[in-house]
């Protein structure tokens, strides 16, 4: 049979084999935001943004001597015990099993991110507690008080990221366990976040002032009303 012709018979056969399907798109990330904006008064006080800066470097580093200097000796840390004090801190934080399963860095540093008061020249962070809105139980809700901070489908850095939330304030659907906090979107859907990242007015909440020789020091680090 002539080439031409077995070129031809085939040819049907090739122009209509199915193409490959194209693949799924990624799923969408839905964003959510709101307007409980973060109140920054203690920027207008001497040394504190400097110091917060430089806070916030040693939590990044996870730098327990660094922490622990930091804190004032006399500093209060609990209502039920009488840690106090750097040593306080390391038998709460560091030694058997941290309060509600929290992590140390991650707890101080979205106290640190979530805004800052000033009372005469001392700094409460974060603002969450002197200003809570009303219409909001703080008994059951929280707030995301950074941006774009990321919702997951389990309490794991590894899980699907199924939204970002920026500056609301969302019903929280338990306490915080093992570093995460679970949240209800506002679809209704249920999520993770990191615990340090969902600030109540009755979580942790830190207040600052200087030594007479102007060095910052950590004076309270509590929760509870």
């Amino acid at each position: 049979m002539p080439r031409v012709l077995l070129f031809a018979l085939a040819f049907p056969v090739i122009a209509c084999a199915d193409p490959e399907p194209p693949p799924d798109p990624p799923p969408s990330v839905r964003a959510f935001s709101g307007d409980y904006v973060p109140v920054d008064d203690g920027a207008e006080v001497p040394g504190w943004t400097a110091f917060r800066d430089s806070l916030r470097a040693t939590l990044v580093r996870e730098d327990t001597l660094g922490l622990l200097t930091a804190i004032a000796p006399d500093a209060r840390l609990s209502y039920d015990t009488e840690a106090v004090g750097p040593d306080g801190f390391r038998a709460m934080w560091f030694s058997g099993d941290p309060p509600q399963g929290r992590s140390p860095w991650a707890t101080l540093a979205g106290v640190l991110d979530g805004g800052s008061l000033d009372e005469d020249g001392a700094v409460i962070a974060p603002f969450v507690q002197a200003l809570w809105p009303d219409d909001h139980d703080p008994l059951s809700s929280v707030a995301i008080v950074e941006t774009d901070v990321e919702a997951r489908a389990a309490p794991s850095a590894e899980a699907e990221v199924v939204a970002t939330l920026s500056t609301l304030i969302v019903p929280a659907l338990a306490p915080p366990d093992s570093g995460w906090r679970q949240i209800q979107l506002p679809d209704g859907q249920a999520a993770f976040v990191v615990a340090g990242q969902a600030l109540s007015p009755l979580s942790y909440r830190a207040t600052f002032w200087p030594d007479p020789d102007g060095t910052w020091r950590l004076r309270s680090f509590l929760a509870g009303d």
